[in-house]
C-alpha cells in the first residue's frame, strides 16, 4: 500500500506538489479525430491598401463578418438527431487552428513586408513544425528581431515586388492539447473555476459543490493530496469540505497548466498585421491568400449549461 501524505489544515499553508490533471487523457486533436467534429477549411484574402506610414506603424486588416465566414455551412435540416445534438455542443465563436498555408501573394513594395496573424486568444506553448518567423521590427529599444508584435504572430515575410509563391505551409502545430482535455476544461475561465466554491471568513477550508470540476482532479490525485472526496460526507447534502491550500493549488495548476494552454482562436478577432521598415513615401498594395484549417472544440458553453 502506498503511503498517503496528508496536508495540514492549520496554518501555515503548505505548498502541494504538482498535480496530474491530465491523467488517463488521450486522443490528440488531428484531422482524423471525429470526437472534436470535422476539420473545416476556409480560404481568406487579407489585402492592405496602405501608405508608407501605415506600413511603418503596422497596418491591421480584419476579416469582415468573420463569424459567418468560419461557421460551418451545414444544412441543419439534413442532419439526424445525434448530429444535431453534437452541433449544439460546439462553440462557433472560437476554434483551434490545425494548419495555415499561404496560397498566393502580391506586393508592390520595394521592402520586405512582415505579415502577422492574431492567432491565439491566450499564450499557449505551441510548437510550429514550420518554425516561428522572426522579423525585424522597430521598438523603443531600437531594431530587434521578434516573432510576435502586439499579439500578432509572424507567419509570412513577403519579398519585395513578390507576385507569386508556391503553396507554402506556414503554420503546422505539433503539440495541440488532446480532445478530451478541451472537452472537459474548455468552457472554463479562472472566474468560472471559483463558481460553486463557498468561503468562510477566518476558516482554513472551503465548501465545494459536489459536482465541481476540481473535485475530479483532487480525486485523481487523492493519494498525494490526502483527500478521498468520494469518502467525504457531504455538507447540506451538496458540498464537500476541502482545505483552502488544496483548493488554491488545484485551481492555480489547473488554470496555468491546462486552461491557459488551450490554443483558442477567436474568429471575431482574427486579423492580419502588415508591417515594413524604411518604406519610401507612397501608396502600396500587399495581399496574402491563406488556407486556414481548423476545428470547433466539442465543448458546452457556460450559457448553454446554465440554460439546461
Amino acid at each position: 500500500m502506498s503511503q498517503v501524505k496528508r496536508i495540514e489544515t492549520t496554518p501555515p499553508v503548505q505548498e502541494i506538489n504538482e498535480i496530474d490533471s491530465t491523467a488517463s487523457l488521450g486522443n490528440d486533436v488531428t484531422a482524423e479525430d471525429n470526437q472534436a467534429g470535422s476539420t473545416h477549411a476556409r480560404r481568406i484574402v487579407m489585402q492592405a491598401n496602405v501608405s508608407s506610414e501605415d506600413l511603418k506603424a503596422g497596418h491591421i486588416v480584419s476579416v469582415p463578418n468573420a463569424m459567418d465566414v468560419f461557421k460551418p455551412s451545414y444544412d441543419m435540416e439534413k442532419l439526424d438527431e445525434s448530429q444535431k445534438d453534437s452541433m449544439q455542443k460546439l462553440d462557433f465563436q472560437k476554434g483551434i487552428v490545425t494548419g495555415i498555408k499561404l496560397k498566393s501573394v502580391y506586393s508592390n513594395v520595394a521592402e520586405p513586408v512582415s505579415v502577422g496573424v492574431k492567432l491565439f486568444s491566450n499564450k499557449p506553448q505551441i510548437t510550429n513544425n514550420e518554425g516561428w518567423l522572426f522579423t525585424e521590427a522597430n521598438t523603443d529599444m531600437g531594431k530587434a528581431h521578434t516573432s510576435e508584435t502586439d499579439g500578432y504572430v509572424n507567419l509570412v515575410s513577403v519579398l519585395p515586388y513578390e507576385k507569386s509563391r508556391p503553396n507554402q505551409e506556414v503554420y503546422a502545430p505539433e503539440n495541440l492539447l488532446n480532445n478530451r482535455f478541451i472537452s472537459e476544461y474548455g468552457g472554463y475561465t479562472l472566474e468560472r473555476l471559483w463558481d460553486g466554491i463557498v468561503p468562510f471568513k477566518g476558516k482554513d477550508y472551503f465548501y465545494v459543490e459536489s459536482d465541481h470540476v476540481i473535485l475530479k482532479v483532487i480525486q485523481k490525485n487523492w493519494e498525494m493530496l490526502g483527500i478521498n472526496t468520494d469518502a467525504e460526507v457531504k455538507r447540506e447534502n451538496q458540498y464537500v469540505k476541502v482545505s483552502k491550500s488544496v483548493v488554491n493549488n488545484v485551481i492555480k495548476q489547473l488554470y496555468e497548466q491546462v486552461i491557459c494552454q488551450i490554443p483558442y482562436t477567436s474568429f471575431a478577432d482574427m486579423s492580419a498585421r502588415f508591417q515594413a521598415n524604411d518604406v519610401p513615401e507612397g501608396n502600396y498594395k500587399v495581399m496574402c491568400e491563406f488556407l486556414v484549417q481548423y476545428k470547433y472544440p466539442a465543448i458546452q458553453s457556460s450559457t448553454a449549461e446554465e440554460a439546461e
